[in-house]
């Protein structure tokens, strides 16, 4: 914070302690001229700045932080709403809608199914022991 200070009233200083040259524009105490701009009527005029203090740097600071969330926030709008667009789209479409299902649900559904498959296989299993037990003792009881 000293730092800030120090480099503030050091250009400040510079600024107000400058003298004016031939020819230069005389701009107000505490300004310092910039540079040139034609106005309305078709005449160069000089353009006055002076620094800035601490406190405008800090509304600038917050009126670029203030910007940047609404782009954000807009950015963000139109993403979800073309998201949104592609999923009406593909319901309206039932050739796109697996596809589209596929791709939002994706591994999840596959993996689900994979396992479901695993255990359809281990139940098939046993039920084909148990039917090779139950005709083993069909056999032995015919005898």
């Amino acid at each position: 914070m000293d730092l800030i200070n120090w480099s503030l009233n050091a250009i400040d200083t510079i600024f107000s302690t400058r003298s004016l040259g031939s020819g230069e524009p005389n701009c107000p105490a505490g300004t310092f001229a910039s540079g040139y701009v034609m106005d309305g009527w078709e005449k160069w005029r000089v353009v006055c700045l002076a620094a800035l203090s601490l406190e405008d740097v800090e509304d600038i600071y917050l009126f670029g932080t203030l910007i940047t969330g609404f782009l954000l926030m807009g950015i963000g709008g139109a993403l979800g709403y073309r998201r949104l667009v592609k999923a009406v789209s593909a319901a309206q479409n039932p050739a796109k809608l697996a596809g589209w299902i596929e791709t939002v649900v994706g591994r999840a559904v596959s993996t689900q199914t994979v396992a479901m498959d695993r255990k359809m296989e281990n139940i098939m299993e046993k039920l084909a022991s148990l039917q090779r037990i139950l005709d083993r003792s069909e056999t032995s009881d015919g005898q």
